[in-house]
C-alpha cells in the first residue's frame, strides 16, 4: 500500500513536536530508565509541561485521572507507550500520522539507528508518495530534540506507536 500523499500543515508539525517533547519529558522523569513512571513521576511531568491547574491538589487529581486513563494494563505504572498514546489523543496529526505509520516499517527495516529527512524522503519516494523533501526535513526537525538533523529509530517508533493507539 502506497503512503498517502500528505499536505503537511504547520499545526501537524507543531503537534508532532509536542508529542516528541512529551517523550523527552517522560524519559527525563523516568529516574531508573525502566520505561515506566509512577504516579509521583507523572505528577512531575504534568507540572513540568504546564498541563495542570494551579495548586498541588489539582496536580495530584490530574495525575490520578491520567493514570486511570492511560494505565491500560492495570499495573499502576505508565509505560512510555501508554503515556504517549494518552497524550497523542489530544493532538490532531491527520495525514501526517497515517504517513508515519505507513512508512515506519520500511524505515525500521533499513537497520539504521536514526533517520534523517533525506532518508525519509528517499523511502517515501520509493513508496510512491509525493511528499516533498522540505516536508520530510520539517517532519524530522519537529522531532529533533538535539538539533543534529536526525531522530532515533526508537523515538520514532514510540511516536508512531502512540499515534497508532491514539
Amino acid at each position: 500500500m502506497a503512503p498517502p500523499t500528505a499536505n503537511i500543515s504547520s499545526s501537524e508539525l507543531d503537534a508532532l513536536t509536542s508529542i516528541h517533547n512529551m517523550l523527552t519529558a517522560f524519559k527525563s522523569f523516568d529516574s531508573n530508565s525502566d520505561g515506566l513512571i509512577t504516579i509521583n513521576e507523572l505528577k512531575a511531568i504534568i507540572e513540568s509541561l504546564g498541563l495542570c491547574s494551579a495548586g498541588a491538589a489539582a496536580g495530584d487529581k490530574e495525575a490520578v485521572e491520567m493514570m486511570k486513563q492511560g494505565d491500560t494494563n492495570g499495573d499502576g505504572l505508565l509505560s512510555a507507550e501508554e503515556f504517549l498514546a494518552l497524550m497523542a489523543g489530544e493532538f490532531e496529526l491527520g495525514e501526517l500520522a497515517e504517513l508515519l505509520q505507513t512508512v515506519f516499517p520500511a524505515i525500521a527495516g533499513a537497520g539504521e539507528e536514526e533517520v534523517r529527512g533525506e532518508e525519509l524522503y528517499e523511502v517515501l519516494s520509493c513508496m510512491g508518495s509525493a511528499v516533498s523533501m522540505d516536508d520530510c526535513m520539517d517532519i524530522i526537525a519537529s522531532m529533533d530534540g538535539d538539533g543534529d538533523g536526525a531522530v532515533s529509530i526508537d523515538d520514532l517508533k514510540m511516536v508512531v506507536e502512540a499515534l497508532s493507539n491514539a
